[in-house]
């Protein structure tokens, strides 16, 4: 291969490798939507999947950004079906897309969907703190929503949140989260676990809007 051609073809790896590394970098940062376009152009589902579901819930980027979460989501659940974090992903997309539904039958059928990709990361991964986080939300989301007509139950809920938050105190994520749950469900320790989300070091922009997601929850609580 002549010099030239060399050069071209890894000047051509070079910017692969820095889109690669790229995505998962915006996303920390925060510039959602720059790490959505990058991790699609770096054939990397996942993080599309996990940039796009941040743009719509942080950034209130709208019913588009909430289906390219979840399209994103399905294609990382079907190449990586062993991937905890291709399940976490789509369950975490379709529950935006089951909130943004309303209370129809559509939206109960895609929360049910939700909770079984969730539930599927958890059974891949049981001792990771924030899949159990997330899937306690859900819970006690679909039960501050329909009660038992949803499918949700308050005290699995209950029962996720507090272990995740013993497990992992000082992680920004697990904290908002199980302190999420708690609030839903109307549980005194909600504020002590939203509380404790909010004070953490927060070590990337993403985790700045977990943190005032969980800010916001406290200050609704009386």
């Amino acid at each position: 291969m002549k010099r030239g051609a060399l050069a071209a073809v890894l000047m051509v790896s070079l910017a692969g490798a820095q889109v690669v590394a790229g995505a998962p970098g915006l996303l920390l940062s925060g510039e959602y939507a720059r790490a959505y376009d990058a991790a699609r152009a770096a054939d990397d589902p996942l993080t599309a999947s996990r940039a796009a579901a941040a743009q719509a819930e942080y950034r209130a980027g709208g019913t588009l950004w909430v289906t390219r979460a979840v399209e994103s989501g399905r294609q990382a659940s079907r190449e990586q079906p062993h991937n905890a974090d291709a399940a976490l992903a789509l369950g975490s997309a379709l529950g935006l897309q089951a909130r943004a539904g309303g209370y129809t039958l559509g939206a109960l059928k895609t929360a049910h969907e939700a909770r079984a990709a969730l539930d599927r990361a958890l059974a891949l991964a049981p001792g990771r703190p924030d899949l159990q986080a997330v899937l306690a939300e859900w819970h006690a989301g679909a039960w501050a929503r329909a009660r038992m007509f949803s499918g949700g139950n308050p005290e699995r809920a209950r029962t996720l949140a507090l272990g995740a938050a013993r497990a992992a105190p000082d992680t920004v994520f697990v904290q908002a989260h199980a302190g999420l749950a708690l609030a839903l469900l109307r549980d005194p320790q909600a504020r002590a676990v939203l509380a404790r989300a909010a004070a953490l070091n927060a070590d990337s922009a993403l985790d700045h809007d977990v943190q005032a997601q969980a800010r916001q929850a406290l200050g609704t609580l009386k």
